[in-house]
């Protein structure tokens, strides 16, 4: 469908009456967060300004897509497209997944509690919507990574798009915090109390410095998987969202320094960015614990340290309980997007590359 010809991106016309398009681009920032905010799968991930941000610090075309049925508005998509050496991108999310680890579609807050026949008659409807957009891109490569809790892929597996499933970590804060605490593993409640014993406190922060600099720490080594971002990135979130994103700081008693953090904290408490362990201390164990009590008493339904699918790292998350949850990316490309695919991987992602690249890899 969305394999012809190379054209350039281009939006629909925001005015939908005359037309039979199901989906168009939707202008008007305070309609699109109004259906964010109502979503019970709307995340900050999709939220106008956000959106907006990234679209200027990736290079990439930001396209509100809105999905309806006559004239209502069953679900958005965020759509990041990009024309680069002739090649056409279409990607939810562009190429930072280290920040920002899925996107996708946005389902109405009906849907959750349809029953089955409806959802199904929905997904068709969201199907032939994206299939809309998807065709008027007309992308060398696509890709979309829905959101944990958005399942039902197989409208897209029957349209031929190569399917992945990915994890990440969530924990249920309806328990008692006494219950969490027994929840953990046992070695790992040991070393929590000698932190709590050495005098180790957490204290949310304003700049950002600290923050950064051990993402430079952390992604400072070129054969690491480095995601494209910057300290202006990470301001310009700051600065758009006080009320929602937050940087924290762990120190001992000394007021040293041992781990820093950064949370989401709107509709669910997501452990967003952190830096590597400090002076080789296992002191994340505790900044993890203090935030996870932090998401309790601030009454979040859940918790979530987004990945699980780093093996080196799996084992310390897994110490604190969690549930796995999944979820999916969608890809399609033609023989023009998996050469550039291929360069990607095998070429611009060299070592020597990224030292040019990427401002804070030596």
């Amino acid at each position: 469908m969305w394999l012809q010809k190379l054209q350039t991106c281009r939006r629909v016309p925001a005015e939908r009456r005359n037309t039979r398009l199901s989906a168009s681009i939707i202008t008007d920032r305070e309609v699109w967060d109004a259906f964010i905010d109502e979503s019970p799968s709307g995340l900050l991930f999709h939220r106008w300004d956000f959106l907006k941000i990234t679209e200027r610090h990736t290079g990439y075309r930001f396209l509100p897509y809105g999905i309806y049925k006559g004239e209502e508005l069953l679900a958005v998509c965020p759509l990041f497209c990009r024309q680069t050496n002739g090649i056409s991108i279409v990607l939810s999310p562009p190429p930072m997944q280290a920040v920002i680890p899925y996107q996708g579609v946005v389902m109405g807050r009906e849907y959750a509690a349809a029953k089955q026949s409806k959802k199904e008659s929905i997904l068709q409807v969201i199907a032939d919507g994206l299939g809309e957009a998807v065709g008027t891109l007309a992308p060398n490569y696509l890709s979309i990574t829905f959101v944990p809790g958005f399942h039902d892929v197989r409208r897209f597996i029957w349209d031929g798009y190569q399917t992945r499933i990915s994890y990440s970590y969530t924990i249920d804060l309806a328990p008692s915090l006494e219950t969490l605490w027994g929840n953990l593993n046992a070695k790992l409640r040991t070393s929590l109390r000698r932190f709590e014993k050495e005098g180790y406190y957490l204290e949310e922060g304003s700049d950002l410095s600290l923050f950064y600099d051990t993402v430079r720490q952390r992604f400072g080594r070129p054969e690491m998987n480095i995601p494209m971002i910057t300290l202006d990135y990470f301001e310009d979130v700051f600065r758009a969202y006080p009320e929602y994103v937050h940087v924290y700081h762990l120190y001992d008693r000394d007021g040293d320094l041992k781990g820093v953090g950064t949370t989401q904290e709107y509709k669910r408490y997501i452990l967003w960015v952190g830096g590597p362990k400090i002076e080789g201390t296992s002191a994340n164990e505790y900044l993890q614990w203090s935030l996870l009590r932090d998401a309790k008493l601030k009454g979040f339904p859940e918790f979530e340290n987004t990945g699980a699918n780093n093996p080196n790292l799996n084992m310390h998350k897994a110490k604190y309980n969690p549930d796995l949850s999944i979820f999916f990316e969608v890809s399609r490309e033609d023989g023009v997007g998996r050469v550039a695919k291929w360069a990607y991987s095998n070429i611009i992602n060299r070592p020597q590359i990224k030292k040019r690249m990427v401002p804070y890899v030596r």
